[in-house]
């Protein structure tokens, strides 16, 4: 059995050994980081929230072409042809060598400039751009969104790690108590004053917290590999983090935080921006068979001009261009029907959020309110753990509990503590996740 206890126990040491294979080889430790730099570092490095700006970009760039038909549009052109056929009328004049009257040059040459600039299109351009200008909005209030998505995956990625680092030291408390309980068991065994059972049964709870350890520490593993993704760090590079839970209740009433969330929660904002797009393309479909009005001028030089063929003239021309659309095949109806579902849809996307978003808030503070009832009630059975393994210590070392009872207590005790560690990690959570439902910004 001592044989056995050597090998938990070196398998723990080596689990530890593997945790802290990542280690700086110069022996320096990383600076701790506390949850406030570890979102600023997510939400400044993850990749989603690149390709949000670049999303944010995008719109910018949409909203510039739309507002490109409002402005002058300007081109240039330069032609040259050669002709081989030039009719020509001849005629003769006494005294005089015979001649002839060209209708065209061999060689022609044109060069204009032409300046286009829409007068009206009595509203429909305009429309287009503040439909540009709503999807910017659009692209803008997502990025906000993945920023919160982040943040609160931070805050439960760090708080798991530390839950689960202060687990592995709890068990390992545990298994020191029980590895020395093992030692004194077996030596009372071996002077008489034990029974094979008792040395028995702390081998068995021994090789039980060793388990148990185990299986903290992979989780562990898990949950530091997942921050480390968030932070854009290698799997095998250090992590240092630095916090505590702290389980104090938010101030803000519920239906605060209601009225909160249904203003300020970003997936509101994304169905808000969908409805005024969808309004605005309605309005753009309305005008969609509206005439529009142009004015152009364009100025150049060409040859070819009777009566001086070869010599290069000037020009400039000016005009106004009117465009009435008479019948569009129903395009101008299906854009109206199609634009009009969208602000439907997006109103029952509104109606639907506002009662999703108001379940939300108050589940979250039924969950933090009996995460509080519970670290209360946790707080008390570790005073009362405590104050039992004093008295059990005190009559083991009298003789009159058995090494059985002494370990149930220190058992109990441990137990206590996880229970008290893990309500205060629920109430941190649970108070993040209100904040979340009240469409607070991700902080610590």
């Amino acid at each position: 059995m001592k044989a056995l206890s050597m090998k938990r126990t070196a398998a723990t040491l080596l689990a530890l050994a593997a945790l802290g294979a990542s280690a700086p080889a110069d022996g320096q430790d990383p600076a701790p980081m506390t949850l406030s730099q570890a979102i600023s570092t997510v939400i400044e490095r993850y990749p989603s929230i690149d390709a949000a700006k670049a999303a944010v970009d995008a719109a910018r760039a949409r909203t510039m072409q739309s507002n490109a038909d409002r402005l002058p549009q300007v081109s240039g052109n330069a032609n040259y042809l050669y002709n081989s056929l030039r009719p020509y009328v001849a005629f003769a004049i006494p005294g005089l060598p015979p001649g002839a009257i060209y209708e065209n040059v061999q060689d022609s040459y044109v060069a204009s400039v032409t300046a286009r600039q829409l007068l009206t299109d009595f509203g429909r351009t305009d429309k287009l751009v503040e439909m540009a200008r709503s999807g910017q909005i659009t692209a803008e209030d997502a990025l906000e969104d993945t920023r919160h998505q982040l943040g609160y995956q931070t805050i439960q990625s760090f708080y798991g790690v530390i839950l689960l680092r202060s687990s592995s030291d709890v068990a390992r408390e545990e298994i020191s108590a029980l590895e020395e309980a093992l030692r004194i068991a077996e030596r009372k065994f071996a002077a008489g004053t034990a029974t094979k059972f008792d040395v028995l049964t702390t081998q068995v709870r021994l090789s039980n917290a060793h388990n148990h350890l185990t299986d903290t520490l992979a989780s562990l593993e898990k949950e530091e590999n997942g921050l480390r993704q968030l932070l854009g760090m290698d799997v095998a590079a250090p992590l240092a983090v630095t916090g505590d839970f702290d389980a104090g209740a938010l101030a803000i009433p519920e239906s605060v935080a209601i009225s909160d969330g249904l203003m300020n929660r970003p997936e509101m904002k994304l169905a808000k921006d969908a409805e005024q797009t969808a309004r605005l393309r309605l309005d753009a479909a309305d005008r969609g068979n509206r005439p529009t009005l142009d004015a152009q001028v364009s100025a150049g030089l060409e040859n070819g001009i009777v009566p001086s063929l070869y010599d290069n003239k000037g020009y400039l021309t000016a005009g106004l261009a009117l465009e009435v659309p008479i019948f569009t095949g129903r395009r101008v109806t299906g854009d109206r029907l199609e634009a009009g579902a969208g602000v439907r849809s997006a109103k029952a996307r509104e109606l639907e959020l506002t009662q999703a978003i108001t379940a939300d808030v108050a589940n979250a503070y039924a969950d933090l309110n009996a995460a509080k009832a519970r670290l209360a009630s946790a707080d008390t059975l570790v005073a009362q753990a405590s104050e039992a393994l004093a008295l059990a210590q005190t009559r083991y070392a009298n003789g009159v509990i058995t090494n059985f009872e002494l370990l149930d207590a220190q058992s109990s005790m441990r137990a206590a503590e996880l229970t008290r560690l893990q309500a205060r990690y629920d109430c941190v959570l649970a108070r993040q996740a209100v904040a979340r439902a009240a469409g607070v910004a991700p902080q610590p």
